[in-house]
C-alpha cells in the first residue's frame, strides 16, 4: 500500500534536499563573513561579528522560523517570505552562526609565520589572506563544515511546521492514512541517513580538490615513486 504514495514522498524528498542544498550553500556564505569579520582588525566589526554569532545560537533553530515567519511580517515595512524562503533564510543564517566558529578555528591554524612571509615578498593584505592564508585554512574548514552540513540536513525536518511539504510532512501524512507508523518512520529514517551520508561523501570529495590537498597528494605520490625507485637504482638496473 505504501508503494502507491512513492511519487508524493519523492516530491518531499526533492524538497528536502532542494531546501537543505540553498540552506548549506548560504551557511557557507554566512560562516565566511563571520568568520572573517571574528578575525577582524576593526574592533567594531569584531564585537557586531559576535554578538550576531551569540544572537543566532541563542534560541533553537524553530524559534526562528516562528519569529521570522509569523512575527516578523507585523512589523512595517517587513515582507512576508514564503515558508521554504523563510527556511532557507534562519537555517542560513543559524547555520552560519556556528559556521563562523570552524571558521575562526581554521583561519588561527594557519601559522603566523605564512601571512608574514608572504607580506615580506610584497603582497598586500589582501592578497596574503585570499592567496595564502584562505587556501590553507580551508584543509581545516572543510571537514569540520560537513559536520555541520550534515546536522543542516536534519534540521530540514523543522520546516514541516511551517507547511512546508517536505519529507517529513509528507511521511506524516502518508502515516495517517496508511496507519503504517513503523513502516513510514524506519523508511523516513533510512532516507535521512542515506542524504547524510551523500552528504558527507560530496564534502569527502571537495576536501580531496582543494588544491592544497592536491599538491601534498600529488608530492607523496612522487615520494612513493622516488623510493620505489631506489631499489633498482641500486641494483644496476638503469631507465631507458
Amino acid at each position: 500500500m505504501l508503494l502507491e504514495f512513492l511519487p508524493a514522498i519523492g516530491r518531499g524528498l526533492a524538497t528536502t534536499v532542494a531546501i537543505a542544498t540553498a540552506s548549506i550553500v548560504g551557511c557557507a556564505i554566512v560562516s565566511i563573513v563571520l568568520g572573517i569579520a571574528r578575525r577582524s582588525r576593526f574592533a567594531p566589526a569584531r564585537t557586531a561579528a559576535g554578538l550576531i554569532v551569540e544572537l543566532l545560537r541563542g534560541a533553537s533553530v524553530l524559534i526562528y522560523l516562528f519569529w521570522v515567519y509569523y512575527a516578523l511580517p507585523l512589523v512595517p515595512g517587513m515582507p512576508r517570505l514564503s515558508p521554504v524562503a523563510v527556511s532557507v533564510v534562519v537555517l542560513s543564517l543559524v547555520g552560519g552562526a556556528y559556521g563562523a566558529e570552524i571558521v575562526v578555528s581554521g583561519l588561527q591554524a594557519v601559522a603566523k609565520g605564512q601571512s608574514e612571509a608572504a607580506q615580506a615578498l610584497g603582497l598586500s593584505r589582501y592578497d596574503t589572506f585570499v592567496r595564502v592564508v584562505f587556501p590553507q585554512a580551508l584543509t581545516q574548514i572543510v571537514p569540520a563544515f560537513a559536520s555541520l552540513a550534515i546536522d543542516m540536513v536534519k534540521w530540514t525536518a523543522i520546516v514541516s511546521f511551517l507547511g512546508v511539504q517536505d519529507l517529513l510532512s509528507v511521511a506524516n501524512t502518508v502515516r495517517t492514512i496508511t496507519y503504517s507508523t513503523v513502516g513510514v518512520y524506519v523508511g523516513v529514517a533510512a532516507i535521512y541517513l542515506g542524504l547524510g551520508l551523500c552528504t558527507s561523501y560530496l564534502f569527502r570529495l571537495a576536501e580531496l580538490a582543494l588544491p592544497l590537498n592536491r599538491a601534498l597528494t600529488a608530492a607523496r605520490v612522487s615520494a612513493n615513486a622516488c623510493r620505489g625507485s631506489e631499489p633498482l637504482m641500486k641494483s644496476g638496473v638503469s631507465y631507458p
